[in-house]
């Protein structure tokens, strides 16, 4: 289930967005789906309150999780004060905290091996892979550059997954489950790969001209280049929008280092929430 749904949402992503924004002739007048936008966050952020409320009702740890939520909506805060181009952005919070819910159900259906570290590692990497696969493929009509500021956000919405997933769970029934391995060295992996790529000059930051749409270019050897972005001057930079007049375009390594914060901060959330039932675990 959730590979098929983290397939379909890649795949109907343009779809999708073109379908929200479409205006239609109602008995109102001229309206777009996106003009519900407000609204709809209002409502979803109220039906949010309410089942957290209800799932931490009478709970021993409720502080700690509420803590955590608090966080959480400090980043949501400041994403949509500084990171976020349009409202429509707003979807990738469900989108991928459903995501997040699916992962964490198909790894620990019983709730009880706390695997919050490899449930957040693999759902924001399958958002960059969406992210990738909109620049490269899928949204090239409009993607200027390979968006970071939504990796933070989609690790972001992960995060809320993990809450509600474990948030109402008591903290007594507990299997330590398997360690951080796996991912750990897909990591490793990636990291050397974009490394390599940057040094061998595969990957690039930052073009001397300008790209066509997708991203890649061969040279002269035939073999292919990656362009993070498709002009010199887009990272870096606030760039215009209409949810907050701007919003700043995050450069990778400020990116990449935003994401191992916030992934960090939420990861330890089962550390403090599992320390009176297994002191000096070191379980993620």
């Amino acid at each position: 289930m959730a590979i098929s749904y983290y397939v379909i949402c890649c795949l109907l992503h343009l779809e999708f967005s073109l379908w929200l924004v479409r205006r239609r002739d109602t008995v109102f007048g001229p309206l777009a789906f996106t003009d519900w936008m407000p609204t709809l966050s209002v409502a979803v952020g109220l039906g949010l309150v309410f089942v957290i409320a209800k799932g931490l009702r009478n709970q021993a740890h409720a502080r700690v999780t509420c803590i955590y939520w608090l966080i959480w909506l400090a980043a949501v805060v400041l994403i949509d004060r500084f990171l976020t181009f349009s409202i429509n952005e707003y979807f990738h919070y469900p989108q991928y905290a459903t995501l997040a819910l699916l992962v964490a159900w198909a790894l620990d259906p019983k709730r009880n091996r706390w695997l919050v570290a490899r449930v957040l590692f693999w759902t924001t990497l399958m958002g960059m892979g969406d992210e990738l696969l909109q620049y490269l493929w899928i949204t090239t009509s409009y993607s200027e550059y390979l968006d970071f500021n939504d990796f933070i956000v989609n690790l972001v919405s992960a995060a809320a997954g993990v809450l509600l997933f474990y948030g109402p769970v008591k903290s007594q029934s507990v299997d330590m489950g398997k360690k951080f391995g796996t991912e750990l060295w897909v990591a490793v992996g990636i990291a050397l790969i974009v490394v390599g790529g940057l040094l061998g000059g595969r990957i690039v930051v930052n073009p001397q001209e300008a790209i066509p749409p997708g991203g890649i270019l061969r040279d002269d050897a035939g073999l292919p280049k990656l362009f993070l972005q498709r002009q010199s001057h887009i990272y870096g930079s606030w760039q215009n929008g209409p949810r907050r007049g701007t919003y700043y375009v995050m450069p990778p390594v400020p990116g990449v280092l935003a994401m191992a914060m916030l992934g960090l901060i939420f990861v330890s959330y089962a550390r403090v929430r599992l320390r009176g039932t297994l002191p000096n675990s070191g379980h993620f």
